[in-house]
């Protein structure tokens, strides 16, 4: 009986919880493979925020084109709404990328399919290569759905993407050598 309650809690949980689908973002002075890339990183970090349930980006696709969209041309709020209520989801959330020079800008927006109103808005600026926005866009994710994003993903723009991947290979290594040496004295200095 217990796990009967519990099951019907979390569906419950689950028709209670908001909808929400993702748009891909408008490449302006990215190209275009850019922008879905850096669209597709964005919605996978909107899922692991558990705010909201997230309607499948096929799915999204699938409307664009029985409605004659291409989903580069839906880039309004209007489109974002009409595409919406016709998934059946509570938010939309559309953007663009650009660049200008060596910066590059991120504006999302989070409107609500059935007031049409904007929820939410969220822009970041930075410089340097267009690989370090994959960084900015997951930290955006968890900021436009009001979140605290994790600790790993902070430390990770601290310290710079590729900076972050050298600390964690060094510790692995370090890990690697202390393993090594205590099964077989000597062996993690070799391994080092």
């Amino acid at each position: 009986i217990l796990a009967l309650i519990l099951t019907l809690s979390n569906i419950i949980a689950q028709e209670s919880q908001k909808t929400l689908a993702v748009l891909d973002f408008e490449g302006r002075g990215i190209n275009s493979l850019e922008a879905a890339t850096l669209t597709d990183r964005f919605t996978s970090e909107i899922g692991q925020t558990n705010a909201m349930r997230l309607v499948d980006r096929t799915m999204v696709e699938e409307i664009l084109k029985e409605q004659g969209f291409q989903q580069s041309g839906c880039t309004s709020g209007e489109c974002a709404v009409e595409v919406g209520a016709l998934l059946g989801v509570q938010f939309m959330i559309n953007g663009s990328i650009g660049k200008l020079g060596e910066t590059f800008t991120i504006d999302v927006k989070m409107t609500s399919v059935e007031s049409g109103a904007t929820e939410e808005t969220r822009n970041v600026t930075y410089i340097g290569k267009v690989d370090g926005l994959v960084t900015e866009i997951e930290l955006l994710a968890w900021d436009i759905m009001n979140l605290e994003a994790p600790e790993a993903l902070k430390e990770k723009k601290r310290l710079g993407a590729q900076a972050f991947l050298e600390a964690s290979a060094a510790q692995k290594t370090r890990m690697g050598s202390l393993m090594r040496s205590t099964l077989l004295p000597g062996m993690g200095q070799f391994y080092s």
